[in-house]
């Protein structure tokens, strides 16, 4: 078969969502399938640069990018304008803003789509929060394709599902893939008369084999951090809905208690992270990286004791597999999507959403406890390779593709 994928961003730029739509569309070349994605050239979601070449063949995949408008300060400016009046009374006057300041806007992608569409089985459309998916699905449309759209919805975030074209995509979709149950029942139940054998839930999916075991000692000669103590880790964009400020404010109240206690903040810096440093740059023990490669983020993982990502933003969280595949707990936000990914005292811990208190006192109970820290971090890889290997994930979306082909007839 052959499929098209259309996605904001695709690595090497950052993101769960990236990886997601990579780690399917090599697995799917890799069983036989022909698979083009229809990208842009940035890795900065915040400018749309176009700093990637135009295309590549990785891994069996062809990776089309595309030009994209730069998103300048005038751009955000029509975004937050659109946005903040769009809440008001839900006005479609202002959906052309939000589309427009939203992005990546790419015009050779949309014709590329119109002119080539009619030579693909069916269209994947990846993030649904972005502009491309928008145009993805009116191309898709007019040639009449079979249309697939994976969301990513985050349910506390309104921004992402709930403008008035993101609706009217979700609505005219031939089939919506979940990322886990929550989101498929919050798709159920929003007001989109959706039908329940139109929503697949496929999960995230994980290859054990890209995430061997190292000796912590080694892995934290290599990234030049302290060999002895223990490590706390926080891996994320540096965006404030991650929870970074929530962390350091942890770290720093247990400090006195724990005097060989460091924490590594490892990420994308920005804006909100930037003012952080303002106050927080000079705590002791304290590690900072800015946006790492793959091997660094292994080497991360491999190096730590937990994981701290306390986000209110997600709609899974891979990065906590990633963690449990390495035999690491984790501390995640008591949001919609989390819950249904940590186990609560199992293999993690979710904590009150925007609480260092929280947070502080589960830190405190895995530095008091290595046993409990050991039990959850097994817990937590048994869990992956149970339900969240991406031999499993590719399983469920060929069996989703299969079912949409066969309604279309």
């Amino acid at each position: 078969m052959r499929y098209l994928h259309v996605s904001h961003q695709y690595p090497p730029a950052i993101g769960g969502s990236e990886k997601y739509i990579a780690d399917l569309s090599e697995a799917l070349a890799a069983r036989g399938h022909t698979v083009d994605v229809y990208t842009s050239r940035a890795v900065d979601f915040h400018t749309w640069a176009n700093v990637l070449p135009p295309f590549e063949r990785l891994n069996g995949v062809n990776i089309h990018r595309f030009w994209s408008m730069y998103r300048r300060g005038s751009v955000w400016r029509m975004l937050h304008f659109g946005l903040r009046h769009y809440w008001e009374n839900r006005s479609p006057i202002y959906e052309p803003l939000i589309f427009l300041g939203g992005g990546p806007i790419s015009p050779g992608m949309f014709t590329q789509m119109l002119r080539n569409g009619l030579s693909y089985d069916l269209i994947h459309l990846n993030c649904l929060v972005y502009s491309h998916v928008a145009y993805g699905y009116w191309a898709a449309k007019k040639l009449g394709l079979p249309i697939v759209v994976t969301p990513h919805l985050h349910p506390e975030q309104e921004v992402t599902y709930n403008i008035g074209y993101q609706r009217t995509v979700l609505q005219g979709a031939d089939h919506i893939l979940a990322d886990t149950q929550a989101e498929h029942d919050f798709l159920l139940n929003m007001d989109l008369a959706l039908k329940p054998e139109r929503i697949s839930t496929i999960g995230v999916g994980l290859d054990p084999a890209h995430y061997p075991q190292m000796p912590q000692p080694e892995a934290r000669q290599r990234l030049n951090l302290p060999t002895t103590g223990t490590m706390l880790l926080f891996l994320g964009r540096k965006s404030k809905y991650k929870g970074l400020e929530l962390v350091l404010t942890a770290f720093q109240s247990l400090q006195a208690e724990f005097s060989d206690l460091f924490l590594v903040a490892a990420g994308p810096e920005t804006e909100d992270s930037q003012r952080l440093w303002q106050q927080h740059g000079n705590l002791a023990s304290l590690y900072v990286f800015d946006k790492v490669t793959d091997t660094e983020k292994l080497q991360l993982l491999q190096a730590c004791d937990m994981l701290v990502l306390p986000s209110v933003g997600e709609a899974f969280g891979i990065v906590y597999l990633e963690a449990w595949l390495l035999g690491k707990p984790v501390i995640g936000a008591d949001i919609t999507a989390v819950r249904h990914v940590i186990a609560h005292g199992v293999d993690g811990f979710l904590v009150e959403p925007g609480s260092a208190s929280a947070v502080q006192a589960h830190i405190k109970t895995l530095l008091q406890n290595p046993v409990l820290r050991q039990e959850m971090g097994q817990h937590g890889q048994e869990k992956v390779l149970a339900q969240y290997t991406i031999s499993q994930m590719t399983d469920r979306l060929e069996a989703a593709y299969a079912q949409t082909l066969a309604a279309r007839g």
